[in-house]
């Protein structure tokens, strides 16, 4: 007897069918997306600095505006390693958010920054991507995350994100 062979085209959509159908029924998405304020840079620690290069353990906190109404208004605590030289590179880290009911949410984030100086004011400019790794209560099981682009200057910070999630 022959193998059935069954066209590439059709597996992916199939796998995704079944994943939709067996997955929890009482799952529930929203929709997290919004932006952000920096409110505080609580520290910085300089692991090692360098000529124009700096490897830093920075805290900071910053204040959320969402779409949802569990998001809108609370504060993120950031915890970041910043690896740069001139003002580019990379940074990771992990946030944690405290809504409004409780609840608490942890993401794991990383991406790319870069740095420009004009007349000596510089602007910092980062975007991402962050996924969430837990959460407490009801968001327990929650998987989703999203993507971010931001900016900051000396006296300020800004961040858009975009952010979908089930749980």
């Amino acid at each position: 007897m022959g193998i059935l062979r069954i066209p590439s085209i059709l597996v992916a959509p199939a796998a995704l069918l079944i994943a939709f159908v067996s997955g929890s029924a009482s799952a529930e998405f929203l929709d997290c997306s919004g932006s952000k304020v920096l409110k505080e840079e609580s520290s910085r620690e300089v692991v090692v600095p360098g000529p124009n290069a700096e490897l830093a353990q920075v805290s900071r906190v910053w204040r959320v505006s969402s779409k949802h109404p569990a998001f809108d208004g609370i504060d993120e605590t950031v915890y970041m390693h910043l690896d740069h030289l001139n003002g580019t590179g990379t940074h990771t880290g992990y946030w944690i958010l405290e809504l409004k009911d409780g609840e608490k949410l942890r993401a794991k984030f990383e991406g790319v920054h870069y740095t420009v100086t004009r007349s000596r004011q510089w602007e910092t400019v980062f975007q991402g991507v962050f996924r969430f790794i837990s959460g407490t209560g009801k968001y327990e099981a929650i998987r989703g995350g999203g993507y971010y682009h931001g900016m900051e200057n000396k006296d300020s910070g800004t961040e858009e994100y975009s952010c979908t999630a089930s749980y």
